[in-house]
């Protein structure tokens, strides 16, 4: 009767072992084939030489400042330590550049004049137009209209879609 019992067992359960890794394999399958069709959505285009020197130029000024957490990347589009920002404004990379000479001088003591604007000169190439997210802390009497607020803290976000920089003054 044993023996009986072992092979009717082998024949309920063979089957549902076999339709068991069938369909398992059906499923990672279809979710492969999902994972595949999306990962296509989210390319990121390359950079040209001139974005790749203005990251690198960043990189350096980063790891030159005096104190640390004054001048950082992180990436792009998260929330940041002054989320949400008191105001925002565009600059054009030649008003960035006048703010980068200004917060470098201060900021990078250990850089001679010559390598700290030819790295902030290349910095500034990244893009075009950046969009600055301005936080001022308690400072309310800010006027915008003297010119570029160099205090508070800075996020520009979404540099060439890759990461956000932070200039804290």
């Amino acid at each position: 009767m044993l023996p009986i019992i072992k092979k009717l067992l082998v024949l309920i359960f063979f089957p549902c072992l076999i339709f068991s890794c069938t369909f398992a394999q059906e499923g990672k399958e279809q979710k492969r084939e999902l994972t595949d069709s999306t990962a296509n959505n989210n390319t990121v285009s390359e950079l040209t030489l001139e974005q790749e020197s203005a990251f690198d130029a960043l990189n350096t000024l980063q790891v030159s400042t005096d104190e640390k957490n004054r001048l950082y990347s992180t990436f792009a589009d998260i929330v940041q330590p002054c989320y949400p920002p008191d105001t925002s404004f565009v600059i054009t990379r030649s008003e960035l550049l006048i703010a980068m000479m200004q917060f470098v001088k201060e900021n990078c003591t250990s850089l001679n004049i010559e390598e700290r604007d030819k790295l902030i000169k290349t910095a500034v190439l990244a893009q075009k137009e950046y969009t600055v997210l301005h936080c001022t802390g308690n400072s309310s009497n800010i006027n915008y209209e003297k010119g570029l607020p160099l205090i508070g803290t800075w996020v520009m976000p979404s540099v060439l879609d890759r990461r956000d920089v932070v200039l804290v003054w």
